[in-house]
């Protein structure tokens, strides 16, 4: 109803609500901007991902409802 998609990160807690389209990188950068520069992708699980816990790029862009794993260096 508001046009953004909540996404959920994998060590629980509320869910981030971002505009479309939200990359790997938009998470990021909502968590701390720090994680953002460090960022190396993510693992995602949920409706964008082609199965459980798949491994994507910074740019990935991620769908209502997924749940997230940020990777850093």
């Amino acid at each position: 109803m508001t046009g953004l998609i909540r996404v959920r990160l994998r060590d629980g807690g509320d869910p981030v609500a971002l505009p479309p389209p939200a990359t790997v990188l938009d998470v990021a950068d909502t968590i701390h901007h720090e994680l953002r520069a460090r960022c190396t992708g993510a693992r995602v699980w949920g409706p964008s991902a082609r199965f459980p816990g798949q491994q994507v790029g910074r740019e990935y862009e991620l769908g209502d409802g997924d749940t997230v794993e940020i990777l850093d260096r």
